[in-house]
């Protein structure tokens, strides 16, 4: 049984869904969506919390199809407090972590993602990714460059790509894809800092502020090389295709071959006619600051 909420982006409207996988008599793994709903408890619904409704709303979608708790075994999920607790605790079934929301719960961690900064456990990682959001910002809200951006890329030949990309903190694959961004057009984005500055000199106003990540080009291409790895397990993980063994196969390959504290990490930019990699002892523990791009 799989249970998540989610938002609608546009009117932030919360929704229930339930998915559920099982095993046919000819040994199939099949899965069907049951239902989403949309989820709003009345106000006198809510004086014991969201746990209530939440587990009422699952008996009676599964009554729908005259299903009971007592046909399942187990439960996939993210960790958080009320869907893990209702699944563990209230359904009592044998609850484990869901990959995508496992990898991106482990990033957060790893990169000392917390609501209380103080708290951190890796206060470096978080500067760099407040850098990250800076370059973003910036380029998102200074208006008077117009399209240069799009003109450096075509330029410079990097693609067709005309903006940088936002992402949202609790979202892995996003922060990839942005981390992925920035490495490709990197000498776009020195080259649009450099003449956001001359053009304040010729302007005569206040200088502005220089590119965010200056000196972290190498640790950026490694953070991606590490990962794209990650990524490409979550793509799987998601698809409709693939069950748990293949999905704790692909886990364990990662582990061995890109996590592993000798192993060496594969280049972003890898082909097979040019498998690239870094050597575990040229990885970067934290960060340098050299001068220039």
């Amino acid at each position: 049984m799989v249970a998540d909420f989610w938002k609608a982006k546009s009117s932030g409207t919360k929704f229930l869904g339930l998915r559920l996988y099982f095993v046919t008599a000819d040994f199939k793994l099949v899965s069907v969506l049951l239902g989403t709903r949309h989820f709003q408890p009345l106000y006198g619904e809510r004086d014991g919390g969201i746990r209530g409704p939440f587990k009422r709303w699952i008996i009676q979608i599964l009554a729908d199809f005259g299903l009971t708790v007592a046909d399942f075994f187990g439960a996939t999920t993210d960790g958080g407090p009320d869907v893990m607790h209702m699944m563990t605790s209230n359904l009592m079934l044998s609850w484990e972590w869901s990959m995508p929301h496992l990898t991106n719960a482990a990033t957060k961690a790893a990169f000392g993602m917390t609501s209380n900064v103080a708290k951190s456990k890796n206060p470096e990682m978080l500067q760099l990714l407040k850098k990250v959001t800076r370059t973003v910002y910036q380029f998102c809200t200074v208006e008077v460059m117009g399209a240069l951006y799009e003109q450096l890329v075509r330029l410079l030949g990097v693609g067709k790509e005309k903006k940088l990309i936002d992402y949202k903190p609790h979202r892995f694959m996003s922060l990839t894809r942005v981390f992925e961004r920035i490495v490709k057009h990197w000498n776009v984005l020195c080259l649009w800092y450099e003449e956001r500055a001359r053009k304040a000199d010729r302007d005569k106003s206040a200088p502005p502020s220089p590119f965010p990540l200056v000196g972290d080009k190498l640790l950026m291409e490694q953070l991606l090389s590490l990962m794209l790895s990650i990524s490409a397990l979550n793509v799987e993980s998601q698809a409709e295709k693939p069950n748990q063994v293949d999905v704790l196969v692909s886990a364990y390959k990662v582990i061995v071959t890109t996590l592993g504290p000798e192993a060496s990490l594969r280049k972003y930019d890898a082909t097979r006619e040019n498998p690239t990699s870094y050597h575990h002892s040229i990885l970067m523990r934290w960060w340098s600051r050299p001068e220039s791009c």
